[in-house]
Parts: structure tokens; sequence; C-alpha cells
């Protein structure tokens, strides 16, 4: 017989059970926010970090007490405002300045004869719509910072409904008279401290701020602009930045599988790096509106533009303070949507100051990669491109920056038999340099990299140990993915393709790594630690990316840069030969080890292995799922 008490009991119980369920998933959800790298970033993450294993907090204050710059010291927060706003508003002119007088020769016409062919077809401005303008309202990022008016993304979105037709009003008219209105062309200015010494001008970046109307507006635009790009043909096809379907990654594979294709033929290749100073803050309107209607932006579209670059101001503030507007006359706008696009059509006809010369691009990062069957042949032909690709920077108002302009032989120069010039000035010679991110070295075997990327883990261990006690098991696997799964995968299509020995040291790293993560002992078993996160090892993960790569050549041609097609041929492309294996992919020769090491020869060889009901997939999604039960059931057979 049940008593009032028991029931009393039995209801609590039940209350409680119910009541840590429901803070349990309170929790969860908490930190499944704070821990989700799609919303949040990188910073943000790092933020978040600080705050659930409570290191101690660094002076995060943006106060800047003092200045040093041209005019002395200043520490006034009105007079810091002037000087940056100055400095900032003022350092493409003085660039441009500065390089007139080092060639006085150079006259306002020379870039023309780099130009190219003038573009037949014009590019015809469509007005917008509300669904369209609906959709770049929805895509804001809430946690963007708002321009001069204080209107931030979040408010857009919640009066999008009052102020759709006024705005499209107003976007529409722009477009149909090539008029930009002024207020739009005013950027707030916040300086943002890099490295050395806080008290000088120079060691500070500015970061505009832009109205989100203007944002918006450029959207629109930049839309109409890359399609009438993309339709022509008209970007250099070794222009990796600011493009879809080319990244960073692809520019690596690029350059480094070409490299290995050379010395796979015995022949010798230099590379050189090449830095321009303030590339985005120097581009002269005059040359950039004459290439825009080279290219066939004419009309109303030229107006447009003429517009949009003309009457722009910005303000600079610091300390709750600001400067008065100050009128810029060069550059592409900083903080823009539009002018990462302007700058690639700024340099676009580069490769025709070398055109015997693959020059390879991302956005202002040059670079230039000479072979030949020997040392001395190479290294002139280097020094001849050099000294063209520097009379295309000075008839186009660039400023090649020498002292951090750098070179490597592959393979190794032990000897010291090269020596690079550009107008008499040497350029340093390194062993290793960091690229797109990467550090390359002069024998590709990618030992810095890997040091590199080490380092950057190795201080997970301790913060993973003390984190495991205060986030829920189930947040742990996010954290992984936001704080280690993205140092492991950028460029582990060329850095993964490197001997088993140099890459050990990382891939037990990251084994403890999984281990905290999972609570689990010494001796578990590794391929049982991956499954849990359903990652892979990182040979594996090489192979995954390489095959996802294949993937998209063999079943979604447009989805990468045109020049990766030829990476795969079927056998019967290359011979009539009716054998069992004429639909598999063509392997070329390799000469050497660097042979075997390049993607062209390593792509087929991996694509050929797999099963043929997933060769056959043609869905990326359902591609990149089987793929990863594939590799996870090989590392258990090999394991």
């Amino acid at each position: 017989m049940f008593t009032r008490s028991m029931v009393d009991e039995v209801a609590y119980k039940k209350y409680r059970a119910t009541f840590r369920k429901a803070a349990a998933e309170a929790e969860t959800l908490y930190y499944r926010e704070m821990f989700n790298s799609r919303t949040n970033s990188i910073k943000k993450l790092w933020e978040n970090l600080n705050t659930v294993c409570a290191f101690k907090k660094k002076n995060t204050s943006n106060s800047i007490s003092q200045l040093r710059c041209g005019t002395g010291i200043v520490s006034t927060s009105d007079e810091i405002c002037a000087e940056f706003n100055h400095y900032f508003s003022t350092i493409g002119s003085v660039l441009l300045d500065d390089l007139n007088k080092r060639h006085p020769s150079a006259t306002d016409t020379d870039f023309i004869q780099y130009c190219d062919k003038s573009t037949k077809t014009s590019m015809f401005v469509t007005p917008v719509g509300p669904e369209e303008l609906q959709r770049l309202v929805c895509r804001l990022n809430n946690n963007k910072s708002p321009g001069m008016d204080n209107i931030g993304p979040s408010l857009v979105k919640l009066i999008f409904p009052a102020i759709c037709f006024p705005l499209l009003h107003i976007y529409n008219l722009s477009l149909s008279t090539g008029v930009v209105p002024r207020q739009l062309k005013i950027a707030k200015v916040i300086p943002v401290y890099k490295k050395g010494d806080v008290d000088l001008i120079c060691n500070y970046r500015p970061i505009s701020l832009l109205s989100i109307f203007d944002k918006l507006l450029e959207k629109i635009m930049a839309k109409r602009l890359s399609l009438h790009l993309d339709t022509n043909n008209i970007l250099h096809k070794f222009q990796f930045g600011f493009r879809r379907n080319h990244s960073t990654s692809l520019a690596l594979v690029d350059v480094i599988d070409n490299i290995l294709e050379d010395l796979d033929n015995h022949k010798h290749v230099i590379g050189t790096y090449l830095d321009l100073q303030k590339a985005f803050d120097t581009v002269n309107h005059r040359i950039l509106l004459h290439k825009l209607y080279n290219y066939g932006i004419r009309g109303i579209a030229y107006e447009w533009f003429c517009s949009y670059l003309s009457d722009r101001y910005q303000f600079t503030c610091v300390n709750n303070s600001k400067s008065d507007v100050n009128m810029i006359t060069c550059g592409v706008p900083q903080g823009s949507v539009l002018g990462p696009l302007l700058f690639l059509i700024y340099v676009n006809d580069i490769a025709n100051a070398v055109p015997n010369v693959n020059v390879k691009l991302f956005a202002d990062d040059t670079n230039l990669f000479v072979a030949g069957p020997s040392l001395v042949s190479v290294n002139l032909t280097a020094i001849d491109s050099i000294n063209c690709l520097n009379q295309w920077f000075i008839a186009n108002k660039l400023s090649l920056n020498i002292d951090k302009t750098c070179y490597m032989v592959f393979p190794s120069d032990t000897n010291n038999n090269t020596r690079l010039t550009v107008d008499t000035q040497e350029i340093q010679k390194v062993s290793s340099c960091r690229y797109l991110g990467v550090i390359v070295d002069d024998e590709l075997k990618w030992i810095n990299h890997i040091q590199h990327i080490y380092n950057k883990l190795l201080k997970y261990t301790s913060i993973f140990y003390k984190l495991r006690t205060k986030v829920p098991s189930r947040i742990l696997f996010n954290i992984y993915y936001a704080f280690v799964h993205p140092h492991l995968l950028y460029a582990i299509e060329v850095y993964g393709n490197t001997c088993s020995s140099y890459i050990d040291k990382l891939s037990k790293l990251n084994n403890k790594l999984l281990r905290i993560l999972q609570y689990k002992p010494f001796q578990s078993h590794a391929p049982d630690l991956y499954f849990e996160f359903n990652t892979l090892p990182i040979t594996l993960l090489h192979e995954q990316q390489v095959l996802i790569l294949a993937h998209k050549i063999v079943h979604h041609p447009l989805s990468v840069p045109e020049l990766f097609i030829d990476y795969l041929n079927t056998n019967e492309s290359v011979h009539t030969h009716n054998t069992r294996n004429k639909n598999n992919m063509h392997l070329p020769r390799a000469n050497t080890g660097y042979g075997l090491k390049c993607l062209k020869y390593k792509i087929p060889k991996l694509w050929n292995d797999l099963p043929k009901d997933l060769k056959e997939q043609s869905s990326i999604y359902t591609f990149k799922k089987e793929l990863k039960m594939y590799l996870i059931t090989k590392l258990y057979n090999d394991n």
C-alpha cells in the first residue's frame, strides 16, 4: 500500500529526472552554439574557449594612448584620429608619387601596350527585382559591423518588408542612370594593430566599414559584372583569387604539380614570390576605367563605375573620437564587395608581359615559375621575366617590394649557382617560404610545414584535458572540428603527399588529441578513435581530398578550374585497343620519384582502385559519404 510520502518521493524523482534531462539538453545546445564553426569566426571561437577554460584574459582594449608619425608624437584622441586618417587616405598617392620619381621616363599610357584585345560584347546591367534583393538581405552576416550610419544587418533584415520597394527604386535608379549615391561612398575606418611597435602608425592596418545599403548595391553590380567576365572568359586562367570554384588549395595543387612534373622531366625550376606594396591602395582609377571599357564595361555600366570610383571619402575612429572626412584619390575601395573583383580586372593582363612563362596569381600574390634543362638557362630566363614583370608594374603604377620578394630553386641549389636581380637590386634566395598559407621548401618534403601544424596543435593537449571536464561529451566532437580538423585539412592535397616518416609525428599528435576528447586510454585502437569522430588519419584524409577532386573532374567539370580538366583521361581516349581496362583512367608515365608524387599520376591511380559503383556515383554529397565509409573500412582492414 502506497503512502502519501512514497507518492511524493516518486513524483519528486520523476520531476528531478525531467529537470536534469532538460538542463542537459539546454547545456548541450548552449555549448553547441558556442563552438559552432559555421556561425562563429575563429576569433570568436577562441574567445569562447577562453571563457570556458577561464584562461587569463588579455587586454583587448582598442584604445591608443600615443602615436609616432611624420609630425612627431601625438597623444590626444583627436590628433591620433587625424593622423591615422591622413596616413590611410594618402598612402596610395604617396607610393605613386615615389614610383613616378624613381621612374621619370614612364608615361601615363605605357600600360596600353600590355592590354588585351578589346572585348566585342558589352555588359548589360539588368534591373534588380524584389526576390533577388530579398535573397541578398537574407544572406547578410549578422556578425558584420555597421558603417557610418550604424545600421547593422540584423536591423535591415527586421525592417526589410517596409523598406524593400524604396530600396528597389533607389538601386534601379542607380543602375539605370549610372550614379552611385554619395552617402554610400563614405567609409568608417578602424585602425587595427598588426605587429611591431604599437606606437608606430605604419604598424596598423585600416579596416573599412561601409554601409550595409552600399554593400547590397555592390553585390547587385558584382553579380552582373561576374556574369559578364565568366560569359566572355575574360579573367586570366591562372588567377585563383576571389573567383568561384577557385581556392588557395587548388592554386597550390596547380603550382606544386607543375613543379613536380618539371622535376620528373629532369628540369630545374626557379620559383619567384613577388611582393607588391599596398597593391589594392595604389590602383590608378584612370587605368582601371580604361581596362573596364576595354573588357566591355561600356555605356551606363561604365558611367556607374566612374561614379563609384570618384568622390569617395573616409573618416577614422579611435578612442571614441572620429576625424574629419578625407577624399580617396586612388585604390579600390577597402572593405567593399566590388574592390577585389576590380583588382582582378586591373591585373588581368599581367601575363602579356611574359607571354612564354606562366604567371600564377592569387589576387595580388604574384608568382613566377620558370623551368628549363639547365640551371644557367633557367636563371637567365628568370632574370629576364622578372624584369619584364617589373616594367608591367611600373606601367600600371604598382610598386614591387624588393625587400620582401624572394626566390627558390627546385631542386635545392646547394652550390649557389643562381642570382636574380631587378634593376640591379639582388633578390633574396630562400630554402623555404610561406606561400598561400603553406610553408614550401625547396625539396618539397613539407617538413617545415608539418612542424608548423604540429606546433599549432600541440597547445591543444592541455586545453582539451581541461575542457573535457567542463563541456558535454557531445560537444567535444564540434570542438575537434572547430580547432583541429581545419589545420589538418587545409592544403592536405600537397603536404600530405610526402613520406609517412615525415608526417608520423603529426599523426601521433592527432591520435592523442582524439584520445583526450574521447576519454580513451593510451592503448586504444586507432581506427576506433577515427570512427567515433567520423574522420580519417592524415594519409587517408589526403586520399579523400584527392579523390573528391577527381570526382569533380569526372562528374562536375564546371566546378573546377578548366586547367584541371586534363588531369584525367580514359585509356580508350589514348589508344584504340579493346582491353578490359579501356574505361579506366590513363596512368601517365613517371620517370622519377617526383613523378610518382605528381597528382596527375596519383589521381588516376587512386581513382582506378575505387569500386565501380563508387566511381559511377554522380552526386557529390553521396560520393563523399560513401567514400569516407570505404576509406574507414580500408583503415580497419589495414590494422
